[in-house]
């Protein structure tokens, strides 16, 4: 009893937290994914302009390009989408409790995979070879798709071993498709590309990431920020600190490469990324607010530094950005109370 009533006491704020969730209040934000189901569908309707109206069958791996599952499906299944594509069973499992009559396929496996929990979940698996095919037919699976051997030296079935497989399927009653009749999109959907193309103005970006301002210092000239002083103050200067860090995805590469945004100003990220923080030179201004919003991964048409800008900074392509970020950042649709 004492132990419990001294627990009690020396964490007084637990409790607060407690308290305000259940009046319905708002908890400070700390850092924040916000995905704008608006442009989503914007992007949606996109798309099917452009393919006259292809079937949206979309991979959302890496927990939806790193914009999150929960928020992400829901929306998706609402605007119509008609299967979901990730790599494994664990992915699988996560997107059908969100979309429970949706076709969901696996494209990994393991060498010695029976398949029959891809078939108690009502998973198709994407099979890359016969053997790998009867695997999943004896596994009790109701649908396959089928990757054909293209000559790009990625694993498939033969021509020949397709006519088996698909006369198999027929006669199992399994639905069986090919690959080819099975045109996936992915990264594209969100805004991000595995290329370096800028994808804009087709596909706008649906994350927003930011984090607050934390804390702000003046300083003067010449003061070294950050751990190891890889960068230096020119002039007199308000430095600003931002919760989000390495721990969050952000890549410690970035520091002095990449920009964040803070009412409308973009700053490269001074010094090195920490594990949970950054800082700002913010330059010869008052400082902000604390609790301001810097915007890290946005949109341009708002003034906010890109996934694809980043990447061009770091050497990479925009899906590699967003897909680095932790669970940390919380995903929440925009506008969502927090």
């Amino acid at each position: 009893m004492g132990a419990r009533a001294g627990l009690a006491r020396r964490h007084p704020p637990i409790r607060r937290r407690q308290a305000l969730m259940a009046a319905g209040k708002r908890h400070v934000a700390f850092r924040e994914a916000s995905i704008d189901l608006t442009v989503l569908a914007a992007n949606v309707a996109r798309f099917r302009e452009l393919t006259d109206g292809a079937p949206l069958l979309v991979d959302v791996g890496a927990d939806a390009w790193g914009h999150g599952l929960e928020v992400v499906v829901p929306a998706l299944t609402e605007l119509g989408a008609q299967a979901f594509v990730v790599a494994r069973l664990d992915e699988a499992e996560r997107v059908r409790a969100l979309a429970s009559e949706t076709l969901v396929v696996t494209t990994q496996h393991s060498a010695d995979e029976d398949f029959r929990r891809a078939a108690a979940l009502g998973v198709a698996p994407r099979v890359h070879s016969l053997g790998e095919y009867e695997r999943a037919a004896d596994g009790g699976v109701t649908g396959v798709v089928l990757a054909e051997e293209d000559g790009d030296g990625l694993p498939g079935l033969a021509p020949a071993e397709l006519d088996d497989a698909l006369a198999d399927a027929a006669q199992r009653g399994i639905a069986a498709v090919v690959d080819s009749a099975f045109p996936v999109v992915g990264a594209e959907l969100f805004g991000v590309s595995e290329d370096s193309a800028d994808l804009a103005p087709d596909f706008r970006p649906v994350l927003r990431l930011w984090a607050p301002i934390a804390a702000t210092k003046r300083v003067g000239a010449d003061e070294g920020v950050s751990y190891g002083y890889t960068y230096r103050t020119r002039t007199q200067t308000t430095l600003a600190l931002v919760t989000l860090g390495y721990a969050d995805g952000l890549t410690r590469a970035g520091g002095n490469r990449v920009d964040a945004s803070v009412d409308g100003a973009r700053h490269t990220i001074a010094g090195r990324v920490a594990m949970d923080a950054f800082m700002l030179d913010l330059g010869d201004v008052d400082a902000p607010a604390l609790g301001t919003e810097a915007t890290v991964l946005g949109d341009a048409r708002r003034g906010e530094p890109t996934a694809h800008q980043h990447a061009q900074a770091l050497g990479t392509h925009s899906a590699e950005i967003t897909t680095r970020l932790s669970s940390r950042p919380r995903r929440h649709p925009a506008g969502e109370e927090r």
